[in-house]
């Protein structure tokens, strides 16, 4: 049996006043630190202006301003976004660039995250009598955060805004969020004006009575419950005939009248993407759908369709055991 050194007295007394002497001296820095420490403000959300999933001009020079304001929080519906109380208030203020409309009327949509998935609580929206270059957006009643199918304020869409500048550029917008506790404050989003209207993909939820097809846990080896359906919106062929095709390792290629105009790929864990053909009244319209099948290893997989020269969108598939 192995036996326990037996210390010194002198050496353990020692030790304990070292011990008590540092303790001492964190104690002392802490309540300093305590006492000097700048207070912590209120972090009102950030956000940044993405285009508006059914539009290719939002954001191009000369053009009605119309996007989505999407803040920075996971589009997870698992992850909770923001509950605001009732009297809580928005205000986008554009820069001098951008030119007033006061003859038209600004309108918003409040977001769960996922497109044609408004959020039911009253408000109201319209300009600033003070300020004709600030819109202003009110919540009538409290705006609740109640996870997956319910999960928070994530995105806010406006549309009917001032006109774009002339000059494509870089703009910031200014944020304010007023009575809202907290998330009370002021912040920037960065409206990244083109030269020229885009072609722009999206989540396309409108066929699904607005379920949201992202963020879709899957078994291993079974379909997903919800098809994958993209809105494709070209601003020079608004009526073309939009498909998908098979193409290497599984891929996708998105067509238009029969000609490549970008793709859809697939990463993580394996899947299968199957294009289910649409007749003529869908595909002029810009719709395509696949179907997803996950394989046999669990984890996450992603989706994500691109344009050539346009836009992006990514999907998220969870395969579980």
């Amino acid at each position: 049996m192995r036996k326990k050194a037996i210390e010194n007295p002198n050496s353990l007394n020692k030790k304990r006043s070292f011990d008590i002497s540092v303790l001492s001296l964190i104690t002392i820095a802490l309540l300093i630190g305590g006492i000097f420490a700048p207070a912590v403000e209120a972090s009102p959300p950030k956000a940044t202006i993405e285009y508006q999933v059914m539009t290719s001009d939002g954001l191009a020079a000369g053009h009605p301003f119309e996007s989505w304001v999407v803040f920075d929080i996971s589009s997870n519906p698992a992850v909770p976004g923001f509950a605001l109380p009732a009297g809580a208030t928005f205000r986008f203020t554009f820069p001098s660039a951008f030119t007033p409309q006061p003859n038209s009327r600004p309108q918003a949509v409040l977001l769960y995250g996922w497109s044609q998935g408004p959020i039911a609580v009253p408000f109201t929206v319209g300009w600033d009598p003070q300020d004709a270059r600030t819109i202003v957006l009110r919540l009538t009643n409290a705006l609740p955060a109640g996870p997956p199918e319910r999960p928070g304020l994530k995105a806010i869409h406006l549309r009917w805004g001032p006109l774009n500048p002339a000059q494509p550029g870089d703009y910031p917008i200014t944020i304010q969020l007023l009575d809202a506790g907290d998330l009370s404050g002021t912040t920037q989003a960065i409206a990244r004006i083109g030269s020229k209207p885009v072609a722009n993909i999206a989540a396309y939820n409108t066929l699904h009575e607005g379920r949201n097809e992202n963020w879709q846990h899957v078994k291993v080896g079974q379909p997903a419950a919800i098809p994958i359906d993209f809105l494709v919106t070209l601003p020079d062929k608004a009526r073309s005939f939009i498909s998908l095709r098979p193409a290497s390792e599984g891929s996708l290629e998105i067509l238009s009248d029969g000609k490549p105009i970008g793709a859809i790929s697939k990463s993580g864990v394996p899947l299968t993407l199957k294009p289910e053909p649409f007749g003529p009244g869908f595909a002029r319209l810009g719709i395509i759908r696949l179907h997803v099948t996950a394989g046999s290893e669990p984890g996450v997989a992603e989706i994500d369709a691109h344009l050539n020269e346009g836009t992006s969108y990514r999907i998220t598939v969870l395969v579980e055991q």
